[in-house]
């Protein structure tokens, strides 16, 4: 990917902006149909793989039907082999929904280059169009590497090979059980106001605490029931031996995916483990279990990109009813205020020792308790996430509310803490924590079950048949795209297999990322022969790629990393 970058950049320093439409576009998106006159002309006169016709008005698509040349419009995108959607008199929400779901379905080069085209003017659409484009970097998250598949695997097997406790949701939780409260707490900078509330709290609520947040509760002598960690590489157990000390991680628990590296559940007295969605270790322990006939184990539902985002997917899967958020800001009202401050990120003087990571560009969203509040790309996603996973559940009797000072979540309802009531039970928590680790944590997998199915022949079939697709002449940027996305078709046809999809989740973030990069490059830049140099250069480190993978896959599927 280091080289595809370079090669962008050159093409970009040494080559004009593209600014015509050729004859074969990747992908349109067609605001307004108006009457549809202006449909032959943009859709009949060029070849465009992904078609996106958009109106809100059902009217004007109805009086298109007696004017536009539907038939020889259909006629025309038929032949051409394209897709077509349409989104009439739908909402907003309606139709980025349905584009994305088709960009999951047939791979994100449908929206990698994307021509958009308004036909009339009005206000709803103008907002229409710059929602798109502000949302836009949705579509290209959440999918992950070669290596981050890969190391999902050799980890999924490490912890295989340590028995870990797998959880097991298959009948509902105890109900008086399920009614107790739970508090996630994040490290989001409004977690500070709330900590001598939480003190008062804390021997009345399960606390599932979201990673560096631990490390602010220890502080202030809240010790949580569950910390919860994401991030799959080794540096998470290192992080958790040196910022979390090992008094305060006796007392807790730990609850993590299957991807985590296998070393960090012996820095606590007890780990659970959940598997986590669109991993080709995932899919390779659910072959396993359907193989032998086993049940086939629940997933953790939009358990990222935040480690938030997994603890609330543990306390909605587990089967509890009443969710508290506190930190869990998904951004922040000061930028200079980004987490809690009795965290790692700063010092005793409250100054900042380790700056946060942040990932795409910042962008507004509503605020739970303020009006709006910054954050960025990243983060907002996993707002989003969050925001799905509560609509999920909709229907389970679940009560979610957000006392952060953060990031509005739809569906949870706005709570300041000091209007919090706790119905009276006679229930502790230390028995409600024993509950959930004996009967929420009881599936076992074989590791002898899941080696045999790692497909080793099957993925070198595959990446010699993608390489040969890739291979084909090109003479003009039409014949580069026409290949690359006959490329991505055929790593979708093993998504629908159950025997091979985790062939498919192997491969799928690294083909649709590069897809996406060789896409914009063809299209960016020169015209449809002079940026074939650039785009061939490019072409071969991706096929060098992909010949070398099948190798990289067997020598390192179990390198813990």
């Amino acid at each position: 990917m280091n080289n595809l970058g370079k090669l962008f950049g050159e093409a970009k320093a040494n080559l004009p902006v593209n600014n015509s439409l050729d004859e074969k576009l990747p992908s349109l998106m067609l605001f307004g149909i108006g009457l549809g006159y202006h449909l032959p002309e943009l859709i009949e006169k060029r070849e465009i793989s992904f078609i996106n016709i958009i109106e809100p008005n059902e009217d004007y698509f109805f009086a298109s039907l007696f004017v536009a040349e539907w038939k020889s419009i259909l006629e025309s995108i038929d032949k051409n082999g394209s897709f077509l959607y349409l989104g009439i008199g739908k909402s907003e929400d309606e139709v980025f929904k349905n584009i994305y779901d088709r960009s999951r379905n047939v791979g994100i080069a449908s929206v990698s280059y994307t021509w958009f085209y308004q036909h009339y003017p009005s206000q709803k659409m103008n907002k229409w169009i710059d929602e798109f484009k502000t949302n836009f970097h949705q579509f290209f998250t959440g999918f992950g590497f070669f290596d981050d598949a890969m190391m999902g695997i050799a980890h999924t097997l490490g912890n295989l090979e340590n028995e870990f406790n797998l959880m097991s949701v298959q009948k509902p939780m105890n109900k008086e059980m399920a009614e107790f409260p739970v508090v996630i707490i994040a490290n989001g900078p409004s977690l500070d106001q709330e900590i001598e509330f939480l003190q008062k709290l804390q021997d009345k609520v399960v606390i599932l605490s979201c990673n560096s947040a631990s490390t602010a509760l220890v502080k202030k002598g809240i010790i949580p029931d569950f910390h919860v960690a994401l991030e799959r590489t080794e540096m998470t157990h290192d992080f958790l031996r040196d910022f979390l000390p090992e008094s305060a991680r006796k007392k807790m628990n730990l609850l993590v995916t299957n991807v985590m590296h296998p070393t960090v559940s012996s820095l606590f007295p007890w780990t659970g483990f959940g598997l986590k969605g669109n991993e080709s270790a995932t899919q390779l322990v659910h072959l396993a279990q359907f193989i032998n006939r086993k049940p086939i184990t629940e997933v953790l539902s939009y358990c990222n990109p935040l480690v938030g985002n997994t603890a609330l997917s543990y306390a909605c899967h587990l089967g509890f009813k009443n969710i508290y958020l506190f930190g869990v800001d998904n951004g922040y009202v000061d930028e200079d205020y980004h987490h809690s401050k009795s965290s790692f990120y700063y010092n005793k003087e409250g100054q900042v020792e380790h700056k946060p990571l942040k990932i795409g560009k910042q962008i507004a969203l509503p605020g739970n308790f303020v009006p709006t509040i910054l954050t960025d790309e990243f983060m907002s996603v996993g707002n989003i996430q969050m925001e799905k996973l509560i609509n999920s559940f909709q229907n389970q009797g679940i009560n979610f509310y957000n006392c952060s000072n953060g990031a509005k979540i739809k569906g949870a309802t706005p709570l300041h803490s000091d209007y919090i009531y706790l119905e009276p039970t006679s229930l502790s928590k230390s028995a409600v924590v024993e509950y959930v680790k004996e009967h929420r944590f009881s599936t076992r997998v074989d590791l002898g079950e899941v080696e045999p199915l790692l497909h080793f022949e099957e993925f070198t079939e595959f990446c010699k048949t993608m390489a040969e697709m890739l291979k084909e002449e090109t003479a003009i940027r039409s014949d580069a795209l026409n290949n690359l996305l006959k490329s991505v078709r055929y790593l979708y046809s093993f998504k629908n297999s159950a025997k091979y999809l985790n062939v498919f989740l192997l491969f799928e973030g690294e083909v649709l990322y590069t897809t996406s990069l060789l896409v914009s490059l063809l299209y960016n830049y020169g015209n449809e022969t002079e940026i074939l140099e650039y785009y061939n250069k490019a072409l071969d480190c991706w096929i060098s790629f992909i010949e070398g993978a099948p190798d990289y896959y067997k020598e390192n599927v179990r390198l813990c990393k």
